[in-house]
């Protein structure tokens, strides 16, 4: 209940299946009426950090930037 914001993110290539994960968690956040963002990207688990700048920006959000 103290949580300001959920993102996920993933690659969809992600050679643990993270992104199969990350779908299923966001379906049920959905389920729930939860607000969240689930990002998908192209790629795998590894190399992200192209993946950074809207990752920081979800954090500059949820500390009220």
């Amino acid at each position: 209940r103290g949580m300001r914001r959920i993102y996920l993110d993933a690659g969809r290539g992600d050679e643990w299946f993270l992104d199969l994960g990350a779908q299923a968690f966001s379906g049920e956040l959905t389920k729930l009426g939860i607000e969240h963002s689930l990002e998908l990207f192209d790629g795998q688990h590894g190399g992200i950090g192209y993946r950074y700048p809207g990752a920081i920006r979800e954090l500059v959000l949820a500390l009220g930037g």
